[in-house]
Order: C-alpha cells, then structure tokens, then sequence
C-alpha cells in the first residue's frame, strides 16, 4: 500500500474511532511503529488536530469537535456504496482502486454496522451472454478501454467486422454500454469519420494511445431503429419461456396450439440469425420477403451437410 493510501486509510480509522493504538495502527497496515508516528506526524502537519494518549489503553484520537463521524453517511448509504462497487466489480472485474475504496467504506461502517451489515442483494454468475472464458477476456479489454475513456486517449484496434475482415482502426472512446447481451464501445472512428458501435469480444487487439482526441458533444442513438414494417412469426408454444427473454406482452399472443409474434422492424437480414436459432420451431407469416430469406437461409444450411 501506498503512503498516500495508507494516511487516508489512517484517517479514516480516526475518525471512525475513539482511540487507535501505534500497536494496531503497525499491525493493520504491516509496517514498523516508527512509520506510523512518521504518518502520524505528516496528518498532523496538514491540519488534523490529534490527541496523543498515554498508558495501556494509549493511543491517537482526533478532536471529538473536529470528528465528521460516521454521519456523513449514514449506514444504508455506504451499503449502498459498497453495492454500486460490487456490482461494478461484477460487471467490469477489478479496476483502478477499487479495492482501497471498498476497504474505506468498510472501515467507516464500524463495528455495529458491521455486525449489522445487509446482506448482497447482487452477484453475477455470468452477466452477458459470453462464456466465462470471454467474459474474462472481455473485462480484461474493458479495463484498457476505461484507462482510455479516463484520460481521453485514442485507441488503435484490431477489429473484425460482420464479414470477417480484419481491419486496423484508429478511434476515440466515448462510452461503453452493456447492450443485449453484448458490451460494446461507442468510439468516432478515424477510417470512416463517423461515429460508430464496437463489439468489444470483435477487438482482437488494443493499444493506448499516447495521443489524445479533444472531447465533443455527440449523438448516441443507442442503435434504435425507425419502425419498419409488420413482421409476423409463429412459434412453438413450448417455446414461450425463451420469447419472453426477447418480446414484450403486447407483442405475444397465446394460442392453444401455438404463439404469433407481432413486431415493427426494418432490420429483416439481421432477424435471420435469430431465427435460426429455432430451427424448425418458427415460421415466418409475413412479410413474403422475409419469408423467402428465411427458406434461402434453411436451403444454405440443408447443404452444409
């Protein structure tokens, strides 16, 4: 731990606690007594008013006027804090300092929060679609990526488009977004002046910049699409678990036999491979175009074999 980190974490103990002896303060942070009166020393000089006390039960303690406590957040706060880091941890992995703030927090909480502390509400087993071995892959790339966003550097990628070109691009990181499943960069392209979404499990390679892109205001259309035409799709009824993961109430409709979907799209040569994915279990109403990309699709597939 870092000197800086340590003084913090010193402070943070005073004012959560009457009296903290240089025997405990040693053992906490594993150093010599002689470093913590040096620390002691060094918070003192910045404007901390301690109180030295002497004999067994001795120690440091700060002024009771000068103490915040811990009603600069109150407990159900800071468990909200260390939530928001959990889930942050969950979905990203370990990033930036995140650890040391989580230990603050939990050193703030102070013993009869502590016996009290709320249970996790969260966890997450696998929060996107990816297996776990590109999940952590993934996040590993995210943590690049954030050090990017940071400090508004550019970001040189290798990235493989929908067709399976490798294609070097040069880009400035604007926000990232867990989006259906999938965790992608919204990042102005240099290649193609514009602004565009990237997969992040299709960046195959990154390296930081060490220039730096000036920061605009842009667009973020969040890739939703103008209504298109009616698309009509029948399902198995066996099927009506999984089309709840994917369409709303009012876009299903229940039969003893069967289920129809009903949806607005214009994106029809991407609804393909969703499909697919049911193999003989749907079947395309209307439109007729969709319908005769749909036989195309199983035809192509029926000769794999």
């Amino acid at each position: 731990m870092k000197k800086i980190e340590r003084i913090l974490a010193i402070i943070v103990l005073l004012l959560d606690n009457e009296i903290v002896s240089t025997a405990q303060l040693a053992q906490r942070f594993e150093v010599t007594k002689r470093t913590i009166f040096r620390d002691i020393e060094t918070i003192e000089l910045a404007g901390f008013p301690i109180i030295s006390h002497s004999g067994r039960n001795g120690g440091f303690s700060l002024i009771s006027s000068f103490k915040l406590r811990t009603h600069t957040y109150s407990g159900a706060e800071k468990q909200a804090i260390l939530t928001a880091l959990n889930i942050k941890e969950g979905l990203f992995g370990i990033a930036d300092q995140q650890n040391t703030i989580k230990e603050k927090i939990e050193l703030m909480q102070g013993k009869e929060n502590k016996e009290k502390q709320v249970k996790t509400h969260f966890s997450f087993e696998s929060p996107t679609m990816h297996r776990p071995e590109i999940e952590a892959e993934t996040k590993g790339k995210i943590n690049h990526i954030n050090l990017a966003l940071k400090n508004n550097k550019k970001l040189l990628i290798d990235y493989v488009d929908n067709k399976g070109e490798h294609t070097k691009r040069m880009i400035h990181p604007y926000e990232m977004m867990l989006m259906n499943g999938s965790w992608y960069i919204y990042s102005f392209c240099e290649k193609r002046s514009s602004f565009r979404y990237f997969k992040i499990t299709r960046i195959r390679d990154l390296t930081i910049q060490q220039s730096t892109f000036e920061w605009s205001k842009y667009s973020n259309q969040r890739l939703i699409e103008p209504k298109g035409e009616v698309i009509q799709l029948r399902f198995r009824k066996e099927d009506l678990g999984k089309l709840y993961d994917y369409y709303t109430e009012n876009e299903i409709q229940v039969t003893d036999t069967h289920v129809d979907v009903t949806i607005y799209s214009n994106q029809q040569k991407t609804i393909l491979p969703f499909l697919m994915m049911f193999g003989n279990g749907v079947k395309v109403i209307a439109p007729d175009k969709l319908k005769e990309l749909h036989k195309q699709e199983i035809i192509k597939l029926n000769g794999t074999y």
